[in-house]
């Protein structure tokens, strides 16, 4: 048995559905408030487990709950006969930073203790990228990174006997995601703003990352964070021209200052806070995408996860994407 959190989300519904269709038998963890509709139509078992309250889970009475799999549970009754652990959940957007910790740190080594003393054999975490920081830093510098890095240093304190793997993907895409979803919409148009910034981009389509998670899951032991990323390096505007083949047309590239868009990152967020919402873009988010570069050696992840590599080139990957994008009529 696989017990697999944030399979309602983006990667982790695409994780469980390759784990059915290899074979494996899926209990997802979820929040009571989670749309289930990516796992809707698979064979995957569901408890409620909300990772912002495992520490006052794990100090509930078992005893009292109930046996229906549509109540919550505690991480130990959600942990019975589960051999792995695949750790997709956490969030990626959040109010403050200790919204970061609470989830993200505090509830990965909770996780992390509860599977442990359940005789989980292995755990695999989906980290990030951000967790090292960007390319030529010494450690995280967003609040979201600190919160990953925090993450993977307890998961190794609370392992016990367990043997761990901790990935860490860059910049995922692909069917399901959002997050590119203005720059197509854009394109239809026949225009993109991109950020006048020569920061290499490596993003990885979503499929590389789950084919990375299901590796990891009888890869020999790994000593170290394997890095994920997409085949080659592009600049953005390759990626505004990517996108604009995938839709069928041409684009114009509008390239505009870091300036720019920093100060629309701020009217967005002020925008959030005015309302009670998480800003779609906020100035954290612009310096990942345009100051930051977010790079690294997939040679070395084919070493450690045993002839991994990633498959789906950025001209592939974008045409796919677009084509869900209609299909699910987000366009």
């Amino acid at each position: 048995m696989i017990f697999l959190t944030g399979a309602t989300g983006f990667l982790g519904s695409h994780v469980a559905e390759k784990l059915v269709e290899n074979g494996h038998k899926v209990r997802c963890g979820i929040r009571r408030t989670s749309n289930k509709r990516w796992i809707n139509s698979i064979d995957v078992e569901t408890v409620e487990l909300d990772l912002g309250t495992v520490r006052q889970a794990l100090q509930s009475d078992a005893a009292e709950e109930p046996k229906s799999n549509e109540g919550s549970v505690t991480p130990p009754k959600a942990l019975e006969g589960v051999e792995i652990v695949i750790h997709c959940g956490g969030l990626t957007s959040a109010r403050n930073e200790d919204e970061f910790m609470a989830v993200n740190a505090a509830g990965t080594a909770e996780l992390a203790k509860a599977a442990s003393d359940a005789g989980v054999a292995r755990f695999v975490y989906i980290s990030s990228l951000a967790a090292r920081g960007p390319d030529g830093a010494s450690g995280p510098v967003t609040p979201y990174g600190r919160s990953k890095l925090l993450g993977e240093r307890l998961l190794e304190e609370n392992k016990g006997d367990m043997t761990t793997v901790v990935l860490r993907p860059g910049g995922i895409y692909g069917a399901r995601d959002s997050a590119l979803l203005p720059l197509f919409q854009m394109a239809t148009r026949g225009w993109m703003v991109v950020p006048r910034s020569e920061v290499p981009l490596q993003p990885v389509y979503v499929s590389d990352v789950v084919t990375a998670t299901i590796a990891a899951i009888d890869a020999p032991t790994v000593d170290k964070p394997v890095e994920i990323a997409g085949v080659q390096k592009h600049r953005w505007e390759d990626l505004a021209q990517v996108v604009g083949a995938a839709v069928g047309d041409g684009v114009r590239v509008v390239r505009v200052p870091m300036a720019f868009l920093r100060a629309a990152g701020l009217v967005s967020e002020l925008g959030a806070k005015l309302v009670g919402r998480l800003p779609a873009v906020d100035r954290r988010k612009v310096r990942d995408i345009g100051h930051h570069s977010w790079t690294c050696d997939i040679e070395e992840a084919g070493r450690l996860l045993e002839g991994w590599k990633p498959r789906v080139e950025l001209n592939d990957g974008m045409s796919r994407t677009f084509v869900w994008y209609r299909q699910a009529g987000w366009m």
